[in-house]
């Protein structure tokens, strides 16, 4: 495009709504950045839709402030907001072209406000060439694939030039190899026309490799707000590590700072007081190595593809391990086979587990120099 859309930062302020019973949203306080693209993650229910649509200006809020650029957007009506929209199910007109779906929103503007026929065409060509489909712009939604539908949501969505783009599930009805394509796709659009973006997944790959910062969020409250890195090596809560990710969560205790397993495996050190905890750690953070006296037992081995993904029993307790599968096949591990494990890194959380209190990094294992995970 030959033109930048203007980007506004957004902030949510102290936002809580109520359907009933129910608080879908519970003093939710956020800001979004002017150009970034923020993602909402969570599992149904969390809340994230409903602040999506409070942003939009599609549903209000009980109570607390929504911002544009420092201005109230609550006493705006939707159109004033300049927002563009794209649902999960495209919502395209069936019964117009490419072209005139894409054109539609300029089309419809009050007769002021209206742009020039020619002026339309060359921003709508501008669109369908920055979304790859200028070569079907005569064609109608059904004879396109999911994927090109989207896209058409999309130039229709940035036709407006909007200040702020939201999507909502944006590839939830792809399949799995067409969405990560359209992600990458996206990710590369956003840094063309750099529009502020918040997007509602509760895919974590999808928000992990998409946004610039991620907000986690559980039972109408945010539980984490940061980049995608930092929200997945250093959760903040116990919610946001067992929901990014797979993670082993093991019953344990904390002795003198060594982090103890019923059966007295120790994981590794951790500076916390004694006490009964929680540990979580990562299969691709678990440590193994073969020993006739270990007190892991080989279960399931799956050694397939570039990681070896097994089971290791102690006790009653399964932890799943994650290795790279060349150094499975060196160590000759076999279903039945003793091992002895420990923890490269992970959280330790002190029961009772305090909503909201922080987790403190597990060190080295063991059979490893002792010192703090980074």
């Amino acid at each position: 495009m030959t033109a930048t859309p203007m980007t506004t930062a957004i902030d949510v302020l102290n936002v809580t709504r109520q359907f009933g019973t129910h608080r879908a949203l519970d003093r939710v306080s956020l800001d979004v950045r002017a150009g970034e693209l923020l993602a909402l993650l969570g599992p149904s229910g969390s809340g994230k839709t409903t602040l999506l649509r409070i942003i939009a200006g599609l549903d209000t809020p009980d109570s607390g402030r929504v911002l544009f650029g420092g201005e109230d957007a609550l006493s705006r009506k939707v159109p004033e907001r300049r927002v563009g929209f794209v649902f999960q199910h495209y919502a395209l007109f069936r019964h117009m072209t490419v072209f005139e779906n894409v054109a539609f929103g300029l089309r419809v503007r009050p007769r002021g406000q209206r742009l020039a026929r020619g002026e339309i065409t060359r921003r709508v060509e501008e669109l369908l060439h920055l979304v790859q489909l200028d070569w079907l712009a005569d064609r109608y939604p059904t004879q396109l694939s999911g994927g090109q539908r989207q896209r058409v949501a999309l130039a229709r969505a940035l036709a407006i030039e909007p200040s702020v783009l939201l999507l909502d599930e944006p590839f939830g009805a792809l399949d799995a190899k067409v969405r990560k394509e359209l992600r990458r796709w996206l990710r590369n659009l956003h840094e063309t026309v750099r529009v502020t973006s918040v997007f509602v997944t509760h895919d974590q790959e999808e928000a992990l490799e998409l946004a610039d910062r991620v907000v986690v969020m559980a039972e109408g409250r945010i539980e984490q707000v940061g980049p995608p890195a930092e929200v997945y090596a250093a959760p903040a809560t116990e919610f946001v590590h067992e929901f990014l990710g797979d993670t082993n969560r093991l019953a344990c205790r904390v002795e003198g700072g060594r982090v103890l397993l019923a059966d007295g495996t120790c994981l590794g050190r951790v500076e916390a007081a004694s006490g009964d905890a929680v540990a979580y750690v990562r299969p691709h953070d678990i440590t193994l190595h073969p020993a006739g006296d270990g007190t892991g037992i080989v279960r399931h081995a799956q050694l397939a593809g570039p990681l070896a993904r097994l089971i290791v029993e102690i006790g009653p307790v399964s932890i799943d391990v994650a290795i790279a599968a060349d150094a499975a096949v060196m160590l000759g591990l076999q279903r039945g086979d003793r091992v002895a494990i420990g923890a490269r890194a992970g959280m330790v959380f002190p029961l009772p587990a305090a909503r909201g209190a922080p987790l403190m990094p597990v060190g080295r294992a063991l059979s490893l120099a002792f010192a703090r995970a980074t």
